[in-house]
């Protein structure tokens, strides 16, 4: 394998977006009915052009290559006629060899699933819609309230994230729940990062590595505004993922915030969905997140809470902090 070149460091540009881009399903594939010893052969092939091309640790590359290559050797796929049960060994066999959740081959129906989130209609009052946001609303001691379940991409989302702090611009204390989110964009949760920051100059929040453009990228605080600089606690859950831990990791490492409840889930690689010229789609991480003064990231161990609860306590526990801290003031 060829050395990787020198690696480079940017801004997070907009090269750096369209690299965050690669989520997107690339193009329209064909459906695949049925398995023949053909489409087996291209997938496997067509997996591990993808794996040298774009896994983000190269020392891996060849082992997780090797792997598929033993197991279409011994003949363990000859006898499996369903394209499912076909992507879910393919899955297990890459994460036998790495423990690495995202790395995943799936059917493209299985997109949906991915990119979908639950959203609630709020009532009317005291809470305010948005896109990304399930709910925003003032809780009782005026604490405000923000439910973030997707980072959906900046350029969709801005005037919902200005909307949703300027409701809550006055409140005392800021929770925001994590509970639920998955993950999304990395520059809608930079920006709203940006709110808990209050110099005037970039601060570098994290950095991402991308190995196929061999960059990497920092994640800078940017202009809002306004600064919000009352006490803020961010909920978090098993589910809590990707982006939704880059936001809460962010919010740790800066001490920007007390994080409430449980680990996260503990994916910390961005990743591109690539389809295979079989009608078969394969999830593989192209880059890492990291903090850059200790190299330290949450991969497989998820962000830890400072106070750790259930997760269905944890917006409880989060209002009991804040008004032990009151009584203490």
């Amino acid at each position: 394998m060829e050395a990787e070149k020198t690696k480079k460091k940017v801004r997070m540009s907009e090269t750096g977006k369209r690299v965050m881009k690669q989520k997107v399903l690339p193009k329209k594939l064909p459906e695949l009915k049925e398995l023949t010893p053909e489409t087996i052969r291209e997938t496997i092939a067509g997996i591990q052009k993808a794996i040298r091309e774009n896994y983000v640790f190269p020392e891996q590359v060849e082992d997780l290559c090797r792997s598929l290559e033993t197991h279409h050797a011994n003949s363990d796929y000859d006898q499996i006629t369903d394209p499912r049960t076909f992507c879910e060994q393919l899955t297990q066999h890459l994460r036998n060899v790495v423990n690495d959740r995202h790395l995943q081959v799936m059917l493209p129906g299985d997109m949906s699933n991915i990119i979908s989130h639950a959203m609630k209609k709020p009532s009317e009052g005291n809470k305010r819609a948005h896109p990304d946001l399930t709910n925003v609303e003032i809780l009782p001691g005026n604490i405000g309230y923000i439910n973030i379940t997707m980072f959906n991409p900046l350029s969709d989302s801005i005037d919902e994230l200005e909307g949703a702090m300027q409701f809550v611009k006055n409140t005392d204390a800021l929770i925001i729940d994590l509970r639920k989110c998955r993950g999304g964009h990395g520059d809608s949760a930079n920006f709203l990062l940006s709110y808990f920051f209050d110099s005037e100059v970039p601060l570098i929040l994290l950095e991402t590595y991308f190995r196929p453009q061999n960059h990497t990228f920092q994640c800078q605080t940017t202009k809002t505004p306004f600064k919000y600089t009352k006490p803020i606690y961010a909920l978090t859950s098993g589910f809590t993922g990707s982006c939704g831990e880059h936001f809460a990791f962010a919010l740790k490492i800066h001490k920007k915030a007390m994080l409430v409840g449980t680990n996260t889930a503990g994916l910390a690689h961005p990743v591109a969905f690539i389809g295979l010229d079989t009608g078969i789609l394969f999830k593989v991480p192209i880059g890492r997140t990291y903090n850059p003064k200790t190299n330290e990231d949450w991969e497989g161990t998820g962000v830890t809470p400072d106070i750790s609860c259930s997760e269905d306590n944890a917006l409880t526990e989060a209002q009991k902090d804040i008004h032990t801290m009151r009584a203490r003031a």
